[in-house]
């Protein structure tokens, strides 16, 4: 055989079986990839849930791969949620009963207590305010609907006041902030970081939330499409371990956490960690007293007419991750 046949017949051969190796080669890639699970959507406010979980070191995403998509607030983020953009996100303890009364397709499955004492309601330097009944047909600044509007409403039902006999302003905090800081208002309903800022610059604050523990639960919320997916409800699991241990790391280690959350959010460090120090956030089991003290918070709502109609909120709970969670020491 002629030396240049024989080359061109080997070298045939083998680009024969090198185009048969890539070929394979190339299938079993795209079975892998096709197996690969597709990343779990996480809705997040300001980046903190991102920033707990690198913190704490639960960030990894060899097992559970996380996509980030930023909300402002915690309305906008269930509104995603409902509507599959999507899969799961963490929201105060308001947001979920606005959410349930709008017919949200939404469940919460996870829940954080323990920050009540973030909630407050302030008085201006110089106020000769020394108990709630003190307010009746004073200015009063709150956010409508928020945390901070529930711990208003049960310190004025504590005092034997009822919301109209005080004169409720609705407002941001941005824009009651500086209200308050201008003398134009009596009252200011708000949370952390707005408390430390505002008793920063003389403020007082009159009651905290820690009669009231329902004003500090933190809720992880999935869709109800993310639940029914046997893949996703896998997934949400996994996030649920590493959001419980990430939250136990941060309440262990409070001074690594306030300088994360601190470089995340650019307030000052000293502000972080007075923050921190009003809480004791930990993930508890959904059970009926967690239920109980969601269902003060709607009921409250339901009797201001701030939602259309009383709610049973037991509804959307979904507790199924109860036993991933870690067991206290």
């Amino acid at each position: 055989m002629p030396l240049f046949a024989a080359a061109a017949k080997h070298l045939h051969a083998r680009r024969t079986t090198l185009r048969a190796v890539a070929l394979c080669a190339g299938m079993v890639l795209a079975q892998a990839v096709s197996a690969a699970p597709a990343a779990l959507r996480v809705g997040d406010q300001s980046g903190l849930v991102q920033t707990l979980l690198q913190a704490a070191g639960e960030a990894e995403p060899l097992t559970l791969p996380l996509s980030w998509h930023p909300f402002p607030a915690g309305p906008a983020l269930l509104e995603a949620l409902s509507a599959g953009a999507v899969d799961v996100g963490v929201v105060g303890n308001a947001p979920p009963v606005f959410a349930q009364a709008g017919g949200f397709d939404i469940r919460i499955i996870g829940v954080a207590d323990g920050a009540q004492n973030n909630n407050a309601l302030l008085l201006p330097q110089g106020s000769t305010v020394q108990q709630v009944a003190d307010l009746k047909g004073q200015r009063v600044a709150v956010a409508k609907g928020s945390s901070g509007h529930y711990l208003l409403l049960a310190a004025l039902r504590q005092a034997g006041l009822s919301p109209r006999e005080v004169k409720i302003a609705y407002a941001s905090p941005i824009d009651a902030q500086n209200a308050f800081a201008s003398g134009h208002l009596d009252a200011w309903a708000v949370w952390y970081p707005f408390v430390g800022q505002a008793t920063a610059h003389g403020a007082r604050v009159l009651v905290d939330g820690s009669a009231w523990p329902e004003t500090g639960l933190n809720f992880t919320v999935a869709s109800g499409q993310a639940l029914a997916d046997p893949q996703r409800a896998r997934q949400l699991g996994e996030l649920m371990v590493r959001l419980a241990r990430a939250q136990a790391w941060a309440t262990a280690h409070p001074d690594a956490w306030a300088q994360a959350l601190a470089g995340s959010t650019r307030l000052p460090l000293e502000l972080v960690r007075e923050m921190l120090a009003h809480q004791h956030l930990r993930y508890v089991p959904i059970d009926p007293s967690i239920i109980a003290l969601q269902q003060r918070l709607a009921d409250a709502f339901a009797a201001e007419r701030l939602i259309p109609k009383p709610l049973q909120v037991e509804q959307v709970f979904d507790s199924r991750f109860n036993s991933l969670l870690p067991q206290p020491d």
